[in-house]
């Protein structure tokens, strides 16, 4: 369990991307906050704007208008967080062992958000790749959820509305990570 030896460099790349990139990034996580707070509907956006950050981490520009069109992955991905929310629900309830799984499973489920999202990959075999992936490469996965989210939370001392400033940077940090291991393109169960 040791960190890759580049990712210092896919840091650094985030921030480029995230610099380069800025106002349409902040465009897209303004749009993304303005409809995120709509319930089960925030699944579909929140598919949109990840979508719209593996574009960019991909060389791309993020467009704020496919925020709407990532439905064809809605169903796996709803059933996967609620899957992920019960059992976060549980381990809640655990004293202090359920907090540190709880984090734990945050960690190993992050790359099969990316999965169904990015391949379409069927909720099932989104938890046996995602698990599989983490666990060959944990450290990695670790930093990029908690430098991830720092990064993405940052804006949040600006008085709440600053995450829009710094949501993508954050996004990026995990999509340039999902892109080391992806996916297959088709996994069949």
């Amino acid at each position: 369990m040791t960190v890759d030896d580049d990712f210092g460099g896919l840091i650094n790349r985030a921030t480029t991307l995230w610099r380069e990139n800025f106002g349409d990034l902040l465009l897209l996580s303004l749009v993304f906050a303005l409809v995120a707070w709509i319930p089960l509907a925030n699944v579909g956006f929140a598919a949109g704007y990840t979508r719209q950050i593996l574009k960019v981490a991909r060389g791309g520009k993020a467009r704020p208008g496919e925020l709407f069109g990532a439905w064809d992955c809605f169903g796996d991905l709803l059933v996967y967080l609620l899957l992920v929310v019960a059992a976060q629900f549980v381990l809640m309830h655990v004293p202090v062992f359920g907090q540190v799984a709880g984090f734990v499973l945050l960690v190993a489920i992050t790359p099969g958000i990316y999965a169904i999202v990015d391949r379409q990959m069927k909720f099932m075999a989104a938890f046996r790749w995602s698990f599989e992936t983490v666990r060959t490469g944990f450290v990695n996965w670790l930093l990029a959820v908690v430098i991830g989210g720092i990064f993405a939370a940052a804006g949040a001392l600006l008085f709440g509305i600053g995450i829009v400033i710094t949501l993508g940077w954050g996004y990026l940090v995990l999509a340039l990570n999902y892109d080391k291991g992806a996916a297959p393109r088709v996994i069949i169960l």
